[in-house]
């Protein structure tokens, strides 16, 4: 009886664990989805950022390898379920993930030590990172990723920008430029 009880017990766990995984899988190719659906729009009125399309056909790619792949599964599922993620191996994860993916501001830091995120909220810094060394190809991958996080959440993503702005990275003049005309693709 006791054994019964341990195996439904253990079954739990490696269903809720599978449905994590697949959970996680669809999550993040409907992602990767949405960005390349954002680049063929940003290519349709920039031709120049054509490379755009097969920079999207690998985004984020780390995610599905360590050290990222079991911490995202564990990370997607809680944000599914609302539940607030500040565990450290996350933590590592995502700067791993932020700093080895060029559409990532903090990639192109001349020092990965500068790379930071908020130990309590992911999704945020601790100071403001330059990211004036960022390519033009990369920025509009980021607006593509931007844009797809947008329509996902129901966001907009000028507005989650001008948040970001001299707040989480700061950008040359050039590059806000473009921002700017990347972000137009997607208004009205």
């Amino acid at each position: 009886m006791l054994s019964d009880l341990m195996n439904k017990l253990l079954n739990i766990d490696i269903m809720e664990d599978d449905e994590k995984y697949k959970y996680f899988v669809n999550r993040t190719n409907k992602h990767i989805g949405l960005v390349k659906k954002a680049a063929r729009m940003i290519v349709d009125k920039y031709p120049e950022f054509k490379k755009l399309i097969d920079r999207a056909e690998v985004h984020d790619a780390s995610k599905f390898e360590e050290p990222e792949f079991t911490p995202y599964i564990e990370l997607t599922w809680n944000k599914f379920k609302g539940i607030k993620d500040a565990n450290p191996r996350t933590n590592q994860a995502t700067l791993h993930h932020i700093t080895t993916n060029a559409h990532h501001p903090e990639f192109h830091l001349k020092n990965k030590e500068d790379a930071n995120i908020n130990k309590h909220d992911r999704d945020k810094s601790n100071k403001c990172v330059d990211a004036s060394l960022m390519p033009d190809l990369d920025i509009a991958e980021m607006i593509a990723d931007w844009q797809a996080m947008g329509w996902e959440l129901g966001n907009d993503a000028r507005e989650w920008f001008n948040e970001q702005k001299d707040v989480r990275w700061h950008f040359s003049n050039h590059q806000v430029e473009l921002i700017d005309r990347l972000l137009k693709v997607f208004e009205k």
